[in-house]
């Protein structure tokens, strides 16, 4: 069972609202409760979930200029990331092309577009209305793989 309170989640300066955290980005929510639904699914206990993000939060504090809640995330996803490779449930090299093909999609994508899978092999056209080309800077997708 999650036993985090809206007090642990002050603690570390996250955004709450009556219900419990408030996420800033789609992603941060979706990582959020894949981890309540591997637990809930049986595939871990609560306390080895805090065990490794524990663990993460210790090896990868905040860096400077992160906000509290940008930090408590990447540390999140970080730790989601160990523990779903120690439950076998993918591998880390997995992961690891995954997120390139996720940064590639990225760098195909006009400006404007959803970023879709897809386009990692297959550049969208140019949207026409506005003629944006694809994107060049570099993003990271991950900042453990950003490296």
């Amino acid at each position: 069972m999650n036993t985090t309170t809206h007090n642990d989640y002050q603690a570390v300066g996250l955004p709450l609202d009556g219900e419990g955290p408030v996420f800033e980005k789609p992603w941060q929510a979706q990582a959020f409760s894949l981890i309540v639904h591997l637990h809930q699914a049986g595939l871990f206990p609560w306390k080895d979930w805090v065990r490794v993000f524990s663990e993460t939060i210790k090896a990868a504090p905040a860096q400077p200029g992160e906000s509290a809640n940008d930090a408590y995330y990447r540390q999140w996803l970080t730790a989601l990331e160990s523990l779903v490779a120690t439950l076998g449930l993918t591998a880390g090299d997995d992961i690891a092309r995954r997120a390139g093909e996720w940064r590639q999609a990225y760098l195909n994508t006009p400006h404007g577009q959803p970023v879709r899978l897809q386009h990692a092999s297959q550049p969208p056209t140019p949207c026409h209305a506005h003629g944006h080309p694809p994107r060049h800077e570099p993003v990271a997708v991950s900042p453990r793989l950003a490296n």
